[in-house]
């Protein structure tokens, strides 16, 4: 057997120390520098500090996204990341050391993230999921993966969708906007597989009409369904630069 490098216990304390000065430090960055309006438009949610353990989900337009994510709902969470970036050298020193983050292989079948979300959730944590799994740079949604509303379903937390207008620069207040909590439910008569690939796009039109509000267009184009929608057209210098890959 090869042999496997032991940690050195005072090098890890001091590493996971400076893990959570850096998560701190980058929440500060992100209020100071971009300046997020959260728009709450329901009824029951009206502070990112959460009395109820939700299933968040998002849209995915930047690479930044994530870290917005974090920064607004900074307390009592997790967040689904895609074990290919946990694994890279450049991220895994901070990755594998975070106690939020939930690795998911986005390549593969991998059941081992949802076991792992179900905890967090019944310890009181929110858990943060990009249900496209990847960026998308050209306006539209990529197809939601079902993993978000399975989780939902069996855990009988609410979904909290959230729109970002995805627009990082200094000057600019990102916007966010929040929905009101739906729950999923299940249906008799309906097979499983079937009824969550509903919810999954009805959650997809809902996102994005949550993003056009956060980008201000008042006369929406409408979204195709998943199976209709156009794969974006890869520009080289995205390529490689997705972090999505969650559920």
């Amino acid at each position: 057997m090869p042999d496997v490098k032991k940690k050195n216990p005072l090098v890890e304390l001091v590493m996971c120390a400076f893990v959570v000065v850096v998560i701190y430090t980058v929440r500060v960055f992100m209020f100071v520098w971009f300046r997020p309006k959260v728009v709450f438009t329901g009824e029951t949610v009206k502070s990112a500090h959460l009395k109820t353990p939700s299933v968040i989900i998002a849209n995915h337009t930047s690479m930044l996204d994530p870290i917005m994510m974090l920064a607004v709902f900074f307390y009592n969470h997790s967040i689904v990341v895609a074990k290919d970036q946990v694994e890279d050298p450049h991220f895994s020193w901070a990755l594998t050391r975070a106690k939020c983050v939930i690795p998911c292989d986005r390549f593969n079948m991998d059941t081992e993230w949802a076991l792992i979300a179900k905890r967090e959730l019944e310890k009181g944590n929110s858990v943060i999921i990009f249900p496209e799994g990847k960026c998308r740079y050209d306006g539209l949604l990529n197809e939601f993966k079902t993993g978000f509303a399975f989780l939902a379903r069996s855990t009988g937390a609410p979904v909290l969708a959230v729109g970002l207008d995805g627009i990082y620069k200094f000057g600019h207040r990102t916007q966010v906007v929040v929905a009101e909590p739906e729950k999923i439910e299940r249906v008799k008569g309906i097979p499983s597989s079937k009824h969550l690939a509903e919810r999954s796009e009805y959650f997809r039109q809902k996102i994005w009409t949550l993003k056009q509000k956060a980008l201000g267009v008042e006369n929406a184009p409408v979204l195709p369904i998943a199976a209709e929608t156009p794969a974006e057209q890869e520009i080289p210098d995205q390529v490689g630069n997705d972090n999505g890959g969650n559920a």
